[in-house]
């Protein structure tokens, strides 16, 4: 899944929340990503300069048969990918959370966004594989990019459909209050 529509579905999935939960729940969705791509980028200039910014704009890095990776981004898939994205640290997150935030603890919620990215991204990576177990267990499956056309139209799809009935629910409800 790209990060864009993982943030589609943060929103589709928190719409009936306080806006400012739904604006939240948005950036929770997209987070798994953000929090590998911005950090790694930001190394990735420091240490190559700005030509650092198009490791891994090959065409077909992400794909299994694709070239092969650069170590930038083996590095960065181990330093990064395997945390944002492990269902393990999200539960300790919440967890901690949960003690922590008192009567604060409706942010939980944006677990639920943040999980749901790191579910769908399972069967839709075949190279960056994810580890939702990580780091207690390394269990991964090769699936199919969210590129391919067997998955990338019919998601589009669906999350037209799911964004255009959350946000008619979300403008009914406003009208109706």
């Amino acid at each position: 899944m790209d990060t864009v529509s993982h943030a589609v579905w943060g929103f589709v999935l928190l719409h009936r929340l306080p806006t400012r939960l739904v604006a939240a729940g948005a950036v929770a969705g997209a987070s798994p990503d953000l929090l590998f791509f911005l950090p790694s980028r930001i190394e990735q200039i420091v240490e190559h300069g700005w030509r650092g910014a198009l490791i891994g704009r090959e065409p077909g890095i992400w794909r299994a048969d694709g070239p092969p990776l650069p170590p930038d981004l083996v590095e960065a898939y181990w330093r990064y990918y395997v945390w944002t994205h492990s269902l393990i640290v999200l539960g300790v997150a919440v967890g901690v959370g949960w003690f922590v935030l008192g009567r604060g603890r409706q942010w939980l919620w944006l677990g639920l966004p943040y999980a749901l990215h790191i579910l769908m991204d399972i069967p839709t990576h075949e190279r960056y594989r994810t580890q939702p177990f990580y780091p207690l267990w390394d269990w991964q499956v090769s699936g199919l990019s969210w590129a391919d056309p067997r998955i990338f139209w019919p998601h589009l799809a669906v999350i037209a459909v799911a964004c255009a009935w959350a946000w008619r629910r979300r403008r009914e409800r406003s009208v109706l209050s």
